[in-house]
């Protein structure tokens, strides 16, 4: 026989258990990872992983060459030849991806980012952006000096005016 004692146990168990569980950690559905595809292949965060492999080569020549110098050119030319044999993993990187993307938008946003980046001024946004952003850094770098200037200076004028010399 159940004791009031263990079906209260067990209903704050129960209860703890549905709470911890992660909110993300509902099933995704295809079509949700799709319109994640579709969202980060149109999106340019898709091309911020274009130079990873060459990179990854890279790092291995290297690695290769530090352990055998003498076969400085073998290792160069294979590590070239094998990996354009990876190059079809980089699908394996997209889905990978496509479900942190899946994460983070829902089906309906994912579909929204990939019109938008679909648009005209998506279009626009993916050729120019990464120069408006770089630009609007080095403004945003330019106002941070000039405050730093200026608290500089205020700070040891009341400085000054309590005592205290620089």
């Amino acid at each position: 026989m159940f004791s009031t004692r263990n079906v209260s146990r067990a209903a704050i168990l129960a209860l703890a258990v549905s709470l911890a569980a992660p909110v993300g950690a509902q099933e995704i559905t295809q079509s949700h990872l799709d319109a994640a595809l579709d969202a980060l292949r149109a999106s340019p965060a898709s091309r911020s992983y274009d130079n990873l492999l060459p990179a990854v080569a890279e790092q291995v020549k290297s690695q290769l060459i530090l352990m055998r110098p003498d076969l400085h050119t073998q290792i160069s030319e294979t590590v070239d030849e094998v990996v354009l044999t990876l190059v079809p993993r980089r699908n394996d990187l997209d889905n990978d991806l496509a479900r942190v993307w899946a994460k983070g938008f829902t089906e309906d946003e994912l579909v929204t980012i990939a019109t938008f980046y679909a648009s005209p001024a998506g279009q626009k946004f993916n050729q120019i952006g990464p120069k408006v952003i770089s630009d609007a850094f080095k403004v945003a770098e330019g106002w941070a000096n000039r405050v730093r200037e200026e608290l500089v200076e205020k700070t040891q004028e009341a400085l000054k005016n309590q005592g205290v010399e620089f």
